[in-house]
């Protein structure tokens, strides 16, 4: 009877061994259920961890040629002194290792992609941190391998197709897809607060989506997506303060220009991630400095004072990494929002905007005007109301 006891407590303990010993080594055993007696048994040299997905920015815009580039030390208050901010070179070659789009927006009434693109070409000649010429032209390379694009007001809207099968569609979708497309193409209608000019520049360029997977392209998949645009939740959104002389006048002055909290609103509104760029320091020689707006970073989801410099093996405080979904600034993707966080139609915004700048260019196009009832009354002669009351006497 003992006997058999210490050989059962044997047995246990023995069993209580393999099973450690197994865990250590790192395989997996199955155990025995009914039904399974035809399952073999797996084995596996890795412990098994949870991967957490990681939404790298499928593009950052630079809202505004402020956020990319600032007025060097020449003195000139003109764009000839504009220079790169340190960091924005780095930031946009991360953009070409992974596939990032990015997209410099200008609402200057005047400015072309063009003007754009040579403002950004003599801005980095101008820039110490700046890399070689041959990485230049790989930024802003041919159609097909862009990384840089320039959007602005006066910019032909084109959509470029995702897919083969695209450009081979029927009649009757293409007219169908250019009467959606239209809905955007606001042009100078589109300008902040209104989220139309900014969508309408996602929607003209392609990527190619990553698969799933997690941070620098841990256990990540194969691309199975097609060519799209990017979306607006993976979509970070860089806006820096307005521009102010030192001469006390205004460079972004005039009733038709927008302010550094109407693309904030607009970004919000469309559905994308905003970090505002806050102008801690005041340089006395330069001729233009940044005004912030506390108002416009209450709108934003991060607040920073750079981008870091353009050393690639440092640490810094914005990358590509750093702005992921989730990342160093937020957890999860944003939805369209207004001021006060509350969701929006997106397409009920731009459409509102549409319509009410629609009406203002007809009412000052035919010439209306609206008089004040007090003033009106004060222009009232003695002889008017003498015949006026004549006629409530009648009655």
């Amino acid at each position: 009877m003992v006997a058999g006891r210490v050989i059962c407590f044997l047995a246990h303990l023995l069993t209580i061994s393999i099973v450690c010993l197994s865990y250590a080594l790192g395989f997996q055993t199955i155990a025995a259920q009914p039904g399974n007696a035809n399952r073999k048994a797996s084995a596996s040299t890795t412990k098994l961890q949870m991967v957490r997905n990681i939404d790298l920015p499928e593009a950052i815009v630079f809202y505004g040629v402020e956020s990319m580039m600032e007025y060097g030390s020449s003195g000139d208050e003109d764009d000839s002194s504009l220079m790169l901010r340190p960091g924005v070179v780095r930031l946009i070659n991360e953009c070409l290792d992974v596939g990032t789009a990015a997209i410099l927006l200008s609402e200057e009434p005047d400015a072309s992609e063009i003007s754009a693109r040579q403002l950004f070409l003599s801005a980095c000649d101008l820039s110490l941190d700046a890399t070689a010429s041959s990485n230049i032209q790989k930024i802003i390379g041919g159609h097909d391998n862009q990384v840089l694009h320039f959007r602005t007001l006066n910019s032909h809207f084109v959509c470029p197709p995702a897919s083969e099968s695209e450009e081979e569609s029927s009649d009757d979708q293409t007219d169908e897809e250019d009467e959606s497309l239209e809905f955007y193409n606001l042009q100078s209608n589109g300008r902040s607060p209104s989220p139309a000019f900014l969508l309408d520049s996602l929607r003209s360029v392609i990527i190619d989506p990553r698969g799933f997977g997690g941070s620098s392209g841990f256990g990540r998949g194969q691309w199975v997506e097609p060519r799209r645009s990017p979306m607006t939740a993976r979509t970070v959104v860089f806006i820096a303060g307005d521009r102010v002389s030192k001469n006390g006048n205004d460079v972004a002055e005039g009733e038709e220009r927008s302010t550094v909290k109407d693309r904030c609103a607009a970004a919000r509104a469309a559905g994308c991630r905003v970090i505002y760029l806050e102008n801690l320091t005041s340089d006395e020689n330069l001729p233009v400095s940044i005004e912030d707006d506390t108002d416009a970073m209450s709108l934003c989801d991060a607040v920073i004072d750079s981008f870091g410099n353009d050393n690639a093996r440092e640490i810094q405080p914005v990358s590509l990494d750093a702005i992921s979904t989730p990342g160093d600034y937020w957890l999860n993707p944003p939805n369209p929002r207004d001021d006060v966080g509350n969701g929006v139609a997106v397409d009920e915004i731009v459409e509102y905007f549409r319509t009410e700048r629609e009406m203002e260019d007809a009412l000052s196009d035919s010439g209306c005007v609206v008089v004040d009832n007090d003033v009106a009354d004060e222009e009232i002669s003695e002889d008017e109301m003498a015949a006026i009351l004549a006629d409530l006497d009648a009655l």
